[in-house]
């Protein structure tokens, strides 16, 4: 009978941690949008004040901390002198090794990589401007699928392991 119980409050932890865990992974997309709208502002403001390069912008991203939740910002190589790849390339790969971001995020990503660096400063800013207008986009629908679903996953996690712990009993 002790076994019967300690299964049934295992298997009730697992279900409602997988609701949870489901729930997690909405919540994380929400949080990489707004943390890729900060990268873009800063880059909008590195390209229209500072006058720095792609590699220089990029090497300012690593250095800031609250940019640290964003993986695809660490997998860039600090050095781009003595790299054979091309930066779209570099960004490309980074981009797609990042679990934290949606497949539509990493989409709008990869285009602006594609051109980022190969245009005047006007162009760089005004492409820049349009993914910040995907982006937001995209954490609105985000933020409305983490309030619908999240909840959703939450609670069926709950109830499968109440009703799985009942068809045990």
């Amino acid at each position: 009978m002790i076994f019967r119980i300690c299964g049934i409050s295992l298997i009730f932890i697992c279900c409602f941690t997988a609701g949870i865990k489901a729930s997690d992974r909405l919540k994380k997309y929400c949080e990489s949008c707004n943390m890729l709208e900060e990268i873009l502002n800063r880059i909008s403001i590195m390209i229209k004040y500072g006058s720095i390069n792609i590699y220089g912008i990029i090497s300012e991203l690593k250095k800031s901390e609250s940019l640290s939740g964003m993986d695809f910002i660490k997998n860039l190589p600090d050095d781009f002198e003595n790299n054979s790849e091309s930066f779209s390339d570099v960004w490309n790969r980074a981009v797609n090794s990042d679990k934290s971001i949606g497949d539509e995020e990493k989409s709008f990503l990869i285009s602006f990589g594609e051109k980022f660096g190969s245009s005047d400063i006007s162009g760089e800013l005004s492409g820049i401007e349009m993914l910040m207008e995907n982006i937001r986009i995209t954490a609105e629908k985000r933020r409305q699928e983490y309030e619908k679903k999240g909840r959703l996953y939450r609670s069926v996690g709950l109830l499968a392991g109440i009703m799985t712990g009942i068809l045990i009993l």
